[in-house]
């Protein structure tokens, strides 16, 4: 039976203004949109890409709602299946940086097993603003352990790092994917077969 390419959802997660809606428009048509043109995403907003891996091509579904997924009547569905979240903030703006715990709880609570990847975009504007630096970065990247996946850097106005982090996002999920499917396949004890471990303790006799 002929089966679709594997299939990844990634949904953008962070505050009002971090350009999540950048990220998804470099994504879907490699556009940029200066910061006074700039319209606020109303609703679900989705785009897909075909991505090559390793000579395999699988699509990657990005989701944004232009930080509407807090609200609980577009939650659900916008979590419902996500295998990654993209959790951005402005590298111009160290309080979109401060409140990521809270959105790294949300991710867990509604998207059960999701990978979550932190991404710092560099805005063209709120320079008034207190900076995120590196040592914020790995400090935080500390503090959470094993739960990021993969940390980016990535500058929207100047087409900087867009392409390798989705390349390396789907990369990842799709090796995470393959491996769990090897795992199952593995696990899987066919009609008349004998599990490997029932075979070698057969074969241990007492002298």
């Amino acid at each position: 039976m002929a089966t679709g390419l594997p299939t990844y959802k990634v949904i953008l997660c962070g505050e009002y203004g971090v350009g999540k809606s950048s990220i998804f428009r470099r994504f879907m048509n490699n556009t940029y949109v200066v910061s006074n043109e700039k319209k606020t995403t109303i609703g679900l907003d989705q785009a897909s890409r075909i991505v090559n891996v390793n000579g395999t091509d699988v699509k990657l579904l990005l989701w944004d709602t232009g930080g509407m997924e807090r609200m609980s009547f577009i939650g659900s569905s916008y979590y419902r299946g996500a295998q990654a979240a993209l959790l951005c903030y402005s590298v111009n703006n160290k309080e979109t940086f401060n409140i990521l715990s809270q959105y790294i709880l949300d991710i867990v609570m509604n998207a059960e097993g999701a990978k979550i990847f932190l991404c710092g975009n560099v805005m063209d504007c709120g320079d008034d603003k207190e900076k995120v630096t590196e040592a914020d970065v790995d400090r935080f990247t500390e503090e959470c352990d094993n739960v990021l996946s993969g940390v980016y850097k990535v500058s929207c106005r100047d087409n900087i790092g867009i392409n390798e982090m989705f390349k390396d996002i789907t990369e990842k999920l799709h090796e995470m994917s393959v491996n769990k499917m090897t795992l199952r396949r593995d696990m899987v004890i066919r009609p008349g077969e004998t599990p490997e471990l029932t075979k070698d303790t057969s074969k241990k006799r007492c002298c």
